[in-house]
C-alpha cells in the first residue's frame, strides 16, 4: 500500500514542501541483517526517493512500531547494508522513530531502507520528507538489490 500527500507552508519567508508515504512491514517483506553477522531476521521496505531540487531534506518516521531507517545512494545492497550507506538513525525524532537530515541533490539515486530495532517486526508506518521540493517515491521489488549485486560479479 503507498499513499503520496504533498503539503506546502512557509517558515521564515522559504517555502518547506512535505511529502508523506506510508506502508506497512509485513511478515511477506523482505528480511536482512542490520549489521554484518546479526541475524537476518529485519524485515524491510526499500524506497527509491527522487530528488526534484537539491538541498537539505528531513526524512522522519512515524509508527507505533520502533523503527530504524537508512539512507543509501546509488544502491542499496541487502547482502552487505554497510555499501553505499550515507547515513542511519534510530532514534533522532522521537522515542522509537528514526530522522535523518541530510543534503539530497538531483541526478543522484538515494533509497531510502525502513526496517525495525529489533528482529520479527512487522506493522505500518509513515514517512515524512520536508525539504525545497516534494520528492517522490518508488518501492523498490524485493528481489532489486540482491540482483543488482549478483549482475556486477
Amino acid at each position: 500500500m503507498k499513499i503520496l500527500f504533498i503539503y506546502f507552508y512557509v517558515i521564515d519567508n522559504s517555502l518547506v514542501v512535505e511529502s508523506i508515504y506510508s506502508s506497512k512491514l509485513t511478515e511477506d517483506s523482505s528480511t536482512f541483517a542490520r549489521k554484518n553477522c546479526e541475524s537476518s531476521d529485519y524485515y524491510y521496505e526499500a524506497i527509491e526517493i527522487d530528488v526534484i531540487e537539491g538541498g537539505c531534506y528531513n526524512l522522519i518516521s512515524n509508527s507505533t512500531i520502533d523503527t530504524y531507517g537508512y539512507i543509501y545512494k546509488n544502491y542499496f545492497y541487502s547482502i552487505d547494508s554497510t555499501i553505499n550507506l550515507v547515513s542511519e538513525n534510530d532514534r533522532g525524532f522521537r522515542s522509537n522513530q528514526f530522522e535523518l537530515i541530510t543534503q539530497l541533490q538531483t541526478n543522484t539515486k538515494y533509497i531510502l531502507v525502513v526496517t525495525t530495532n529489533d528482529p520479527n517486526v512487522t506493522g505500518v508506518f509513515s514517512l515524512l520528507v520536508t525539504g525545497p521540493k516534494n520528492v517522490k517515491f518508488n518501492r523498490i521489488s524485493k528481489y532489486l538489490s540482491v540482483w543488482s549485486k549478483i549482475n556486477e560479479i
